[in-house]
């Protein structure tokens, strides 16, 4: 033991590097015992999952639970209507709802209104607007008159203007369709909704243009002498009209809207007058019937037709321009083609006393 003991200390006194790198180590060992932890390694935000979408249900399917659970599509009546491929159904592209309800033109829900009269305007049409207010809109006053202009959504440009008019007269209805005349027919069926949902009360609903001179105390007598009726529309009736078939026409209709050869007599749209019940029956209708560009022809023809609602002929409406006489317009109800600057002379010639007219 004491020889083995004397040869390795020696060994050591010659190898004075050993010595060095024993030393060396047990530094290193004891500053590594020292140090502090290292700091972990930065995380990585996970990654967010996906939005899954729900799955698409069809336009015009319902679903029903039978008794033993199993969800099975069931068509609606909408699916029933012969249409030609390609043609979409009102349901698939009519927005509800309105961006401006204004409720308060027909308060208690019409219960002392005569007359409603909603008046389709575009847009850009203030002057139109203004001209009317002014002259035949001026019955908006009465109790027993309800009355709002019905435009559909417009552009952005028009929007500030839009927001000043009715910050200061508070009567424009707008729907949520783009305006455009290809909508006319989402525009119209805009205003039967907003009757129906705040003026259902209202016995009579008279749907014109902003072109249009309304002679509305004739129109409040003609609406009293049929006072019982139901279920019907009057107007300008047309029969026998043929649907056009080039697309260059203004009234083009492609066979996709209407595949028939002849339409259904109907009431042209400048001016007609509906029985409230008529409203509420065109509304339902309406939206399982395929879309027509042609508002007067699908609304008060197509649909009409289809929903048994009458169409009844009625001269007062010329819905057409006639000669400003006052005995003319007194006799008539509705004028059509009249310029904004034009409503102001038939206003005084209207409310002319002097004239002496037979019958």
């Amino acid at each position: 033991m004491s020889g083995w003991g004397t040869g390795a200390s020696g060994a050591l006194r010659r190898s004075p590097a050993l010595l060095l790198m024993l030393f060396a180590a047990l530094l290193l060992l004891l500053l590594a015992a020292r140090a502090p932890p290292a700091p972990p390694a930065p995380l990585r935000p996970r990654p967010l999952p996906l939005a899954v979408a729900p799955p698409a249900v069809p336009v015009n399917v319902t679903h029903r639970v039978p008794a033993n659970g199993t969800v099975k599509p069931a068509t609606r009546p909408a699916d029933r209507v012969t249409r030609a491929p390609g043609a979409p159904l009102v349901s698939d592209i009519y927005e509800a709802g309105h961006e401006r309800p204004h409720p308060e033109l027909c308060p208690a829900l019409g219960a002392h209104v005569k007359v409603l009269i909603m008046v389709t305007s575009a847009p850009e049409h203030a002057r139109a607007r203004d001209a009317i207010r002014l002259t035949w809109g001026h019955f908006a006053a009465r109790r027993d008159v309800a009355f709002a202009f019905a435009l559909g959504r417009p552009p952005s440009a028009l929007r500030p203007a839009l927001d000043a008019e009715d910050t200061l007269y508070g009567d424009l209805v707008v729907g949520r369709s783009v305006d455009s005349y290809s909508n006319l027919t989402l525009k119209t069926l805009s205003i039967l909704e907003w009757a129906d949902t705040y003026c259902p009360r209202a016995p009579r609903l008279l749907k014109t243009d902003d072109d249009m001179f309304i002679n509305v105390p004739r129109l409040l007598r003609f609406a009293a002498a049929r006072v019982n009726a139901t279920n019907t529309i009057w107007g300008k009736v047309v029969k026998k009209s043929l649907p056009k078939r080039t697309s260059k026409s203004k009234y083009f209709v492609p066979v996709a809207q209407f595949a028939g050869a002849v339409f259904p007599e109907f009431a042209t749209g400048p001016a007609y007058l509906l029985t409230a019940d008529a409203v509420r029956t065109l509304r339902a209708a309406a939206a399982r019937r395929p879309y027509l560009r042609l508002e007067d022809v699908f609304v008060t023809g197509v649909v009409a037709s289809a929903a048994s609602v009458r169409r009844v002929h009625a001269p007062e409406f010329l819905n057409r321009k006639a000669p400003a006489h006052p005995c003319a317009l007194q006799r008539a109800l509705s004028l059509h083609m009249v310029q904004f600057h034009e409503q102001f002379d038939l206003w005084r010639k209207l409310l002319d006393g002097k004239t002496k007219c037979a019958g």
